[in-house]
């Protein structure tokens, strides 16, 4: 297992093109050993980069602030945040891979995210998408209403098939642990404080999202992904085809649980999209190792455990498919 340390110098490699701010911070921390003993005495799975660098936001840190000086000063705080919070990212753009692998199931949907959130990947309709092939051509697909406030762009590598049907959802509802309620001020700014510092564009994003979500607000019950699941997916309609999403949530999850969770979605009526990184579900990642060969890292878009596509990790790329039209 890597050391503290290690995970977080890692991290600031993967984050600099992202985020030279977090970058920093964390090679800040990995290189001072008291921030990495402070960091130690959480639980593992909260000692992710993400979780502390936010939970050190989220208790008064600026983005000019410093990191070290910052941690050794409010490590109270920002462990209780750590320990009460997770990193519930719930980026729109995953929509677009959703989408895609809408296409071809019967409707009307009742659509059931696990690891919802705050619901906002639960209204995948009530946003416009913009898809842009290979060729440079651009194909939109709008909510029956018209344009949305939310309009997502999203990247289509050669031998990618368009989405040219927006799905007809009549149910929908999310299952998470601790879910984000809007009407919380807290739980809110905890998702706005999810978006890196730099990351104007997605900002903007969450601001849109959020306000179609006051609009049309999503259903959202507190429940295990697991245990919970089939008593929720029991009260989708009948004359729907039941879609159970799962977008980069299963990681979180313990081996054996994915494959409880696996089973118990197996056992559902209707079907199961999921956007996981290629070693995340062993079944999925040896199907996808034949299909889309690549790198470990690679995310990929599966329906009902078959391998569809490679995917950017918050969807807005679909680069490879696995199969031809």
């Amino acid at each position: 297992m890597s050391t503290t340390a290690e995970r977080y110098r890692r991290f600031a490699r993967e984050a600099a093109p992202r985020s030279r701010i977090y970058a920093a911070w964390a090679e800040a921390i990995a290189d001072d050993d008291e921030c990495l003993a402070l960091i130690d005495t959480l639980p593992v799975a909260d000692r992710q980069p993400v979780l502390v660098l936010s939970a050190a936001r989220f208790s008064g840190l600026s983005t000019h602030g410093d990191i070290r000086a910052w941690l050794e000063g409010e490590w109270d705080a920002v462990a209780q945040i750590a320990r009460q919070r997770a990193t519930q990212t719930n980026d729109p753009r995953r929509t677009a891979p959703l989408l895609a692998a809408l296409q071809g199931i019967p409707g009307p949907v009742a659509l059931l995210e696990v690891g919802a959130s705050a619901g906002l990947g639960l209204l995948v309709d009530r946003y416009s998408h913009r898809f842009i092939d290979a060729g440079g051509r651009e194909h939109r697909l709008d909510p029956v209403e018209g344009p949305s406030l939310l309009e997502l762009t999203c990247t289509l590598g050669p031998g990618v098939p368009v989405p040219t049907a927006m799905p007809d959802i009549v149910w929908r509802a999310g299952l998470e642990r601790s879910p984000l309620r809007l009407d919380r001020p807290d739980d809110e700014r905890w998702l706005r404080t999810l978006i890196w510092p730099e990351e104007r564009e997605r900002a903007a994003q969450l601001d849109a999202a959020i306000a179609i979500a006051r609009e049309h607000p999503p259903h959202l019950v507190a429940g295990d992904a697991v245990d919970g699941l089939a008593a929720l997916a029991a009260h989708a309609p009948h004359d729907a085809t039941l879609v159970v999403a799962s977008p980069a949530v299963l990681v979180y999850l313990a081996p054996a649980d994915r494959a409880r969770f696996a089973a118990v979605v197996g056992e559902l009526p209707g079907h199961w999209v999921s956007l996981d990184g290629r070693r995340v579900l062993p079944a999925v990642g040896a199907a996808a190792d034949e299909l889309l060969p690549g790198a470990d890292d690679d995310f990929v878009l599966s329906l009902d455990g078959r391998p569809l596509a490679v995917v950017s990790p918050h969807g807005d790329v679909i680069e490879r498919w696995a199969y031809s039209e």
